[in-house]
């Protein structure tokens, strides 16, 4: 399957949505259903059901190109289709439920351990709430992460990852931001919530990929990496639509004082270029990425720590190239840009919205890399 191809069948249609996601602050279910019809929704789900299992390559091409026609979207697509990577690695009686009626199940969440669990008979309690949870009012699945507690009898319990029904979730409407309100990225609720043993995976052994019986190359790859990895495609492609739309609006401006055009100025010629190499950059960064990403899924899980140090590092390094690049063109844009009905405006907040993503922290990434090149010892939960 061309991901990146098909991306581009829905590009205009997605367009097409973004008001009403905007407007709403959760994604359209008109864009909701073009994902799914250009069979976005299957990139990274098992082959088992029916889905394509293709190395996260394809699904940052895709994500590239959806963020064409709707931010939103490509965020909603690159975070459930992260989850469903995550999912790969659950028991198989839990995948039957999950993929088997729809192999492209939305699953929204947070990964996170933002919340708790706890042994019982049979499973585990879940208690917490999880901030952030993009697409959460789409898919009939919620992913949570949860640190482990001991229960009444004093019974250990690892920390987890774990995909549940969503009903008997609460998701609760705190979505209210600078930016990336189509997302829909609202809060969700458990309360002394029961799940079965099948829906759980041990999170230290789900992040580095050695969950035991998974034999997939995809699904051992380590989710951290790999997560900073899939982030990349929106954010790149963000920052490709922001400066064709300031090129788009500087080839028709003028100065106010002096009327010549904007684009003869030497000002903005050098602000185009410098954002549009730092855009470059930040993409090769991330096609290298995907190709220590591959050469991990060719071996033996774990993926060598400064494998994942330097994976890590690229996608915090080209999160902050995209940033500079998009804050010097706004800076540019005129005072214009600052109006509610100018698509850079929306642009300036998506993207300084989209980067404070966790996994993209700049102070946490530079510290991992530089005890990495340093040969400094490394803390393994980090990385």
């Amino acid at each position: 399957m061309d991901a990146a191809a098909n991306a581009g069948k829905i590009v205009e249609a997605l367009k097409a949505t973004e008001a009403e996601s905007e407007a709403a602050r959760t994604l359209s279910p008109k864009a909701v259903a073009l994902l799914h019809e250009a069979g976005l929704t299957r990139l990274v789900s098992p082959a088992a059901y029916g889905g394509y299992e293709l190395s996260p390559r394809a699904l940052v091409e895709a994500e590239r190109v959806v963020a064409q026609g709707s931010t939103a979207a490509s965020w909603v697509l690159m975070v459930c289709a992260a989850h469903t990577f995550i999912a790969g690695r659950l028991p198989r009686a839990g995948q039957d439920e999950i993929f088997g009626t729809d192999s492209g199940m939305l699953i929204p969440g947070v990964p996170s351990p933002r919340g708790t669990c706890r042994r019982v008979t049979g499973g585990y309690v879940l208690d917490g709430r999880w901030p952030y949870a993009s697409g959460a009012d789409h898919g009939d699945w919620i992913l949570v992460g949860a640190r482990g507690v001991r229960n009444e009898a004093g019974e250990s319990c690892p920390s987890l990852i774990v995909v549940l029904p969503r009903a008997g979730v609460v998701v609760d409407d705190t979505w209210f931001t600078l930016g990336m309100r189509g997302t829909g990225s609202k809060d969700v609720v458990l309360d002394n919530h029961f799940v079965p043993e099948r829906y759980a995976v041990p999170m230290g052994e789900a992040q580095m990929g050695t969950v035991p019986g998974v034999d997939s190359p995809l699904y051992r790859l380590p989710i951290r990496p790999t997560l900073a990895t899939m982030l990349m495609g929106t954010i790149v492609g963000m920052a490709e639509r922001g400066l064709a739309l300031f090129v788009e609006q500087a080839r028709t401006r003028r100065d106010a004082y002096t009327g010549t055009d904007k684009a003869q100025s030497p000002g903005i010629q050098r602000r185009v270029a410098e954002a549009s190499a730092e855009i470059a950059c930040a993409w090769a960064l991330t096609m290298q990425s995907c190709d220590l990403l591959e050469e991990a899924m060719r071996n033996d899980p774990p993926m060598k720590i400064a494998a994942r140090s330097r994976v890590r590092w690229n996608a915090a390094y080209a999160t902050e190239l995209c940033r500079r690049a998009g804050n010097r063109l706004f800076d540019g844009a005129g005072a214009g840009a600052a109006n509610d009905d100018n698509v850079l405006q929306t642009f300036f907040r998506d993207l300084n919205t989209a980067t404070h993503h966790a996994m993209l922290d700049f102070d946490t990434n530079v510290e991992i890399e530089g005890k990495s090149l340093l040969g400094l010892p490394l803390n393994e939960a980090m990385v």
